[in-house]
């Protein structure tokens, strides 16, 4: 009885211990607040990696992320209002706030090319036949519109003259605004191309293809947290960085942690766009990027106040 009692009391103690432990390295987490520019899996894959495959675990934080379905301008707000730490975000309009003195600051990429895909209407089939149509984008001033516009300027298309360009709303927007023939091109994502491409829909132009150099999304920090937590910063990276290459080397793998951790989207739809960008997915981001970057939007200033390198460069030493 007596070793019984005492056998009892070792598994309650051992068991304190053990829970203890837990809540002590609960506490240790490092929380990060991730605003998510949209429910696109190219978007949202990588962070549900990170968390299904435990990457941020192991890099001692915990990510609370949110999307907002909006274009940069909205991110920029949320970060600077202090309601999200960290924000995966389309370049554009980031590049347009820290040229207006926003006190934010891109850390890394993680989407090297501009994954969007030119869908035009039933009948057309050069890009050539887009002249003196209309092209829906998301909104005005949204990263669509940048990419859009500077991908036809490059190809001989110029706003107005050739086209007419119209804020035709979110994905199922425009994509209902092409069926009625309301506009007569929109651009799509990898996984929202490949169901619209198998009803017969052409595809006008690869636009990463003609926007090679350009970054589709960065990763975009508060400079205050990023000042007062910066071993935070570079941990989420790392932890990034795990989860694309998981990706890229299990892309089974990656689409069933994606199922896990409840992402919406057909899987078998997902799986076919992962071939259009995982390749893509990268945390290292060039200086020569953000310099074409600034020269296509026409904005001035020295590239290093808008991309600080250094919490790569600690990540990359530390892994």
């Amino acid at each position: 009885m007596k070793n019984r009692k005492l056998k009892t009391r070792l598994v309650l103690s051992l068991l304190f211990l053990f829970f203890c432990a837990t809540r002590v390295g609960a506490a240790e987490l490092r929380e990060i607040t991730l605003g998510l520019v949209s429910a696109n899996w190219s978007t949202q894959l990588p962070i549900a990696v990170a968390q299904q495959a435990g990457f941020f675990k192991e890099e001692g934080v915990q990510v609370h992320s949110v999307t907002i379905a909006s274009g940069g301008t909205l991110m920029v707000a949320i970060l600077t209002s202090g309601h999200a730490d960290l924000v995966i975000s389309g370049v554009a309009a980031i590049m347009r706030a820290i040229a207006r003195g926003a006190p934010v600051v891109v850390i890394s990429g993680v989407q090297t090319k501009i994954d969007y895909a030119l869908i035009g209407a039933k009948g057309l089939a050069r890009l050539g036949d887009l002249r003196g149509k209309r092209v829906g984008v998301t909104s005005i001033g949204s990263f669509s519109e940048f990419a859009v516009i500077e991908s036809l300027r490059r190809s001989g298309l110029i706003k107005d003259k050739d086209y007419t360009l119209l804020a035709a709303g979110g994905t199922v927007l425009r994509i209902g605004a092409l069926k009625a023939g309301k506009v007569d091109a929109i651009p799509l994502s990898s996984s929202e191309r490949v169901a619209v491409e198998a009803e017969g829909f052409p595809v006008l132009q690869e636009v990463g293809a003609v926007l090679s150099e350009i970054p589709s999304s960065v990763l975009v920090a508060a400079k205050k947290f990023a000042a007062k937590e910066p071993e935070t910063v570079v941990r989420f990276i790392r932890a990034l960085s795990k989860s694309m290459r998981l990706i890229k080397s299990d892309k089974e793998k990656a689409i069933q942690l994606a199922i896990a951790a409840k992402l919406k989207g057909n899987a078998d739809t997902q799986r076919k766009a992962l071939d259009y960008y995982a390749d893509d997915l990268n945390v290292e981001i060039e200086k020569e990027s953000i310099v074409a970057l600034l020269k296509a939007l026409e904005i001035k200033g020295d590239p290093n106040d808008f991309f600080d390198r250094s919490y790569l460069v600690r990540a990359a030493a530390n892994r």
